[in-house]
């Protein structure tokens, strides 16, 4: 699928790195976990060590987080001297799952509303819960304002592929990666707490093509 840049200029690229929070007590205990505003598990330094390392040796032009706690002490965690530069957005939050937030699959494989959601979860919305148009809308107004625009702040004569970290939740990531990449399904990205998701884009003015790569 290619993406509308926005309007005709030079060609340009840049890479994505997207990357989901660390593990938090509902993560492990298989709780659906949207705008809940709850924190890592203590040993998020640990887990996340190897991400830390990782991400030390990468400069990247543009950081933004989703204001959730999670991601916020993810952050903290991976790269701390660079709390000052991140971008809180609330944009980049989880889907909201309503009533269902807190809840586990057993609690509720036997509610029909619930089944509905499994199949078709851009039809059926959770009991005040948050619509699937009104998630996608707002993650696309994300992403066409920060990452698939031809802005300045992205435009560095002097360096031939700027870089984006973005701090945020599995089902963003999800979405942004079905929106990004040619014939990717939501569901055919699986990312655990503290990975990390590398694509590069690329345009030509009119539209934006991605594609993953290897990450480290």
């Amino acid at each position: 699928m290619e993406i509308d840049a926005g309007h005709v200029g030079c060609m340009q690229s840049r890479e994505i790195m997207l990357i989901r929070h660390g593990t938090t007590a509902w993560n492990l205990e298989k709780r659906y976990l949207g705008h809940t505003d709850i924190g890592l598990l203590p040993e998020a330094k640990q887990e996340l060590s190897s991400l830390r390392e990782q991400f030390s040796n990468i400069t990247c032009e543009v950081l933004y987080c989703s204001d959730l706690l999670r991601c916020q002490q993810t952050l903290t965690h991976i790269a701390p001297s660079r709390m000052g530069q991140a971008k809180f957005d609330p944009r980049l939050r989880e889907i909201d799952f309503g009533q269902w937030e807190g809840l586990t699959y057993d609690q509720l494989k036997d509610n029909p509303q619930y089944r509905e959601w499994i199949d078709a979860p851009q039809e059926v919305t959770p009991p005040k819960g948050e619509p699937w148009k009104a998630f996608a809308e707002r993650v696309d107004s994300f992403m066409e304002e920060n990452l698939m625009s031809f802005s300045p702040i992205l435009h560095f004569p002097s360096i031939n592929v700027p870089k984006v970290a973005v701090i945020t939740h599995g089902g963003v990531i999800r979405y942004m990666v079905s929106r990004l990449i040619p014939n990717q399904g939501f569901w055919d990205t699986q990312v655990v707490p503290g990975q990390a998701i590398k694509i590069r884009l690329d345009g030509d003015g009119k539209s934006w093509v991605g594609s993953r790569l290897t990450f480290p």
